[in-house]
């Protein structure tokens, strides 16, 4: 009798080590194809964060550009005496406008063209864009810069008046030089007019 129980012993032994084996082998097959699913989505993650990374850079790309074109300017003037630096955009811009900015008006050429006339026109008075509230103060022989495509370009006052407000202002210079005239409002009536003359330019 004995004997029989010492074998069902051994054999039920046998069988629940047996059962014990397969179920730890298929913890560790499920724990593998667990690994193997965590690393695939994992990968798709890394995939997805490239792709996305991507369209961000993309859109970066375009902002960029966009703020580049927004921020687009055509020159820079500069007057010393009275601390005015300020952007000038072309004529076609939204920007350029008086009420905006300082305005480079119609029939304005450009400082590289031979015999060029470029006319700014400011507002005056104490308000956000009265760029040109201090041009009174200029005289002459004072120095005006205008920076146009990578090319500084010196004038020396030459002319300074005024005259009535007509709708029209009367610009008295010697064609034969390279010109640059400032307009602004001087008080209720009158409209103050700049003339400055190349004295030089300098390749930046």
């Amino acid at each position: 009798m004995r004997k029989y129980v010492r074998v069902i012993g051994l054999v039920l032994i046998i069988l629940g080590h047996y059962y014990f084996c397969s179920y730890v082998l298929s913890l560790v097959h499920d724990i593998k194809n667990c690994d193997s699913k965590i690393i695939k989505e994992n990968q798709e993650i890394d995939h997805k964060n490239d792709f996305l990374k991507e369209e961000i850079n993309s859109f970066k790309t375009k902002d960029e550009k966009k703020k580049t074109k927004i921020n687009d300017y055509m020159g820079i003037i500069y007057i010393p005496k009275i601390s005015l630096k300020r952007y000038l955009y072309d004529l076609d811009s939204k920007k350029n406008n008086v009420d905006k900015n300082i305005e480079v008006l119609e029939g304005s050429s450009m400082p590289n063209v031979a015999g060029s006339n470029l006319i700014l026109a400011g507002h005056n008075g104490n308000t956000a864009v009265g760029y040109f509230r201090y041009l009174y103060k200029l005289s002459l022989g004072d120095l005006i810069t205008i920076n146009y495509q990578g090319v500084n370009y010196n004038y020396k006052v030459a002319k300074i008046y005024d005259v009535f407000k007509t709708g029209k202002v009367n610009i008295y210079r010697d064609k034969s030089k390279k010109t640059l005239t400032l307009i602004t409002c001087l008080g209720n009536d009158k409209q103050l007019v700049v003339i400055g003359y190349l004295n030089e330019e300098i390749i930046l």
